[in-house]
C-alpha cells in the first residue's frame, strides 16, 4: 500500500480567481457602452465638436487601461526579473487592466489624459504592486490613484459636463448642487435642474464617466450578486444606511422621500458600493464584519456630504474604511462564536448615528434661519475707503478656502472688483476661463439668476455672495 502526502487546502471550488474577475469585468461593459453613447455619440451628433475631442473620454479609458498593463509589465520585468513569457502570464493572473479602467470611470469627463496615465500608474505600482500584487494590497488601487489625483491635480480636473449638457444644463452636479442650497430646497431646486429622479435613474445627469447610470450599476449588481462574484452585504448595508440616515434627516425638515432617493441616485454612491467596496482584497471576510464595514461606510459618506464642504465622499469613505477591515473581520469573528454581545456594535452605531443627525439637522436649521441667501456669515467686509462719491471694500468671502477682494463701488453701483488673494481656490481657471468677474458685475441688479461657473461653484458662489454683502451695505 502506497502512502501519499499532500497539502491542503483539500476542498476545491471550481469557481476560481480567473472566473471571478471575468464576471466583473463582464459587468463593466454595459457601463463603458453607456459611457461612450452619452459622451461620444450624443455629443457628435448633438453639437458642433470635433471627433477628436468627442473622442476624449474613450481615450481616457484606454489610457487608463494601457497605462495599469504596461506598468506591471516593467514592474515584472525590471524588479521582479521575469523574461517576457512569465511577465505577461503574471499580467493574466493578475488582471492588470483593472485599476486603470475602474480610475477612468469615476473621473471627470474632461481630465486630461497625462493625468489619468498619471493616476494609473500610482494606483498600479503604490497601491498594488509595492504590496506585493494581486491579492495583497490592502487599499483599492484605482481609489489610490485616485487619491494621487486629487491631492496633485486637483484643480486641473475641470467640469464633468460634456459638451452637449453644457448646452442643455446650467451650473453644476447635482451634490455640489445642494452643497450650494445648504442641503435644504425644494424638489424643484435641488432635483428639478436635471430633470426628474428618472434622469437620475437612468444616467442623463452630470457625474463622472461610469457613476451616472443608476440602472446598469444595478443590473450589475444583481448579477454579480447571482453568480456570487461580490459580497452583498456591503453595498446592502451601504446604500440602506445612507436611505435610512438621509430619510430622517429630510423627513424632519419637511421634505419628502425624494430627499433620500436623491442621495442615493447622486454621485458616486451605487458605482462606489457595487464595485469598489466589494473588492474582494480590500474588504471583510465575515459576514458581520461586512454588514459592520457597510454600515460605517455609509455613515462616513453622510459625514463627508453634510460636514465638510466636499459633496461626495464616497471614494474617501471606501479608501479610509480600507484601513479597518481587519477590525471589522475581528470583530466578526468574535461575534461568530458569541452573538449575544452584537448589542455593544448596535448600541455603538446607534448613539453615532442619533448624534450625526442632530447635528447636521442643526446645521440646516440654522441655514434656514438666516435665510438661503444671507450671505452675513460667508463675506465679511474688512474696510471700507471713501473718496467723494467713490467707495473702496475691501472684503473676505468663504469659497473652498477665504477669497479676498477690493470692490469698488461709484453712486451704489459696483464697477470692478479685484481679487486679491485666492490661492485655495482650485478651480479658479474655470471662473477665469468664462470671464466670470465681469459676468458678475455686469448683472449685479439680478445676480440670484445668474448661474454658478460648473466645476467652479464654491467659488463662483463666493464671488456672487460679494456682490450681494456689498450691495446690502450700499442699502443701508
Amino acid at each position: 500500500m502506497k502512502f501519499i502526502k499532500e497539502n491542503g487546502p483539500h476542498i476545491k471550488n471550481s469557481d476560481t480567481t480567473s472566473k471571478i474577475m471575468t464576471r466583473f469585468l463582464i459587468s463593466l461593459i454595459p457601463i463603458v457602452c453607456f459611457v461612450i453613447f452619452k459622451n461620444t455619440v450624443l455629443v457628435y451628433f448633438f453639437t458642433s465638436e470635433t471627433l477628436i475631442s468627442v473622442l476624449h473620454p474613450i481615450f481616457m479609458i484606454i489610457v487608463g487601461v494601457l497605462t495599469s498593463f504596461i506598468s506591471e509589465l516593467l514592474w515584472f520585468k525590471l524588479v521582479n526579473k521575469t523574461n517576457i513569457k512569465t511577465s505577461f502570464l503574471e499580467l493574466y493572473r493578475s488582471f492588470s487592466i483593472i485599476p486603470g479602467l475602474l480610475l477612468a470611470l469615476v473621473l471627470p469627463i474632461n481630465t486630461p489624459l497625462w493625468i489619468v496615465a498619471f493616476g494609473a500608474f500610482c494606483g498600479t505600482i503604490i497601491g498594488k504592486m509595492l504590496y506585493g500584487g494581486f491579492g495583497q494590497n490592502i487599499f483599492n488601487p484605482a481609489l489610490i490613484g485616485y487619491l494621487f489625483i486629487s491631492v496633485s491635480y486637483n484643480a486641473l480636473l475641470g467640469s464633468p459636463l460634456n459638451a452637449y449638457e453644457l448646452d442643455t444644463l446650467a451650473g453644476a452636479t447635482p451634490l455640489t448642487n445642494l452643497t450650494s442650497l445648504n442641503y435644504f430646497g425644494t424638489y424643484d431646486s435641488i432635483v428639478g435642474s436635471y430633470g426628474t429622479l428618472l434622469n437620475f435613474f437612468s444616467g442623463t445627469i452630470p457625474g463622472t464617466l461610469g457613476e451616472v447610470s443608476k440602472l446598469l450599476i444595478l443590473i450589475a449588481f444583481i448579477y454579480l450578486v447571482i453568480t456570487k462574484t461580490i459580497k452583498w452585504r456591503i453595498p446592502t448595508t451601504y446604500v440602506t444606511t445612507v436611505f435610512v440616515v438621509t430619510w430622517i434627516i429630510g423627513n424632519s425638515l419637511g421634505l419628502g422621500i425624494w430627499y433620500p432617493l436623491f442621495h442615493i441616485l447622486s454621485g458616486g454612491l451605487l458605482f462606489g458600493a457595487v464595485f469598489m467596496a466589494t473588492d474582494p482584497v480590500t474588504s471583510p471576510l465575515t459576514p458581520i464584519g461586512q454588514v459592520l464595514h457597510g454600515i460605517s461606510l455609509g455613515l462616513l459618506t453622510v459625514v463627508i456630504r453634510f460636514l465638510t464642504p466636499y459633496p461626495e465622499g464616497v471614494m474617501t469613505s471606501i479608501l479610509f474604511m480600507n484601513m479597518l477591515v481587519p477590525l471589522f473581520d475581528k470583530i466578526g469573528v468574535r461575534l461568530r462564536y458569541n452573538i449575544k454581545r452584537i448589542y455593544i456594535p448596535i448600541l455603538i452605531y446607534l448613539v453615532i448615528t442619533i448624534l450625526l443627525i442632530i447635528n447636521i439637522i442643526s446645521n440646516i436649521n440654522n441655514n434656514k434661519t438666516n435665510g438661503i441667501d444671507d450671505v452675513g456669515n460667508k463675506v465679511k467686509i474688512i474696510e471700507i475707503k471713501k473718496d467723494g462719491n467713490k467707495k473702496i471694500y475691501n472684503v473676505t468671502s468663504k469659497g473652498w478656502g477665504t477669497i479676498k477682494a477690493e470692490v469698488e463701488v461709484v453712486d451704489k453701483e459696483i464697477k470692478s472688483i479685484i481679487v486679491t488673494d485666492k490661492k485655495d481656490e482650485t478651480q479658479w481657471n474655470e471662473l477665469e476661463k468664462v470671464d466670470y468677474i465681469y459676468k458678475v458685475i455686469t448683472n449685479q441688479k439680478d445676480i440670484n439668476k445668474l448661474d454658478a461657473v460648473s466645476g467652479s461653484t464654491f467659488s463662483s458662489e463666493a464671488i456672487k455672495n460679494i456682490i450681494k454683502k456689498v450691495l446690502s451695505e450700499e442699502l443701508k
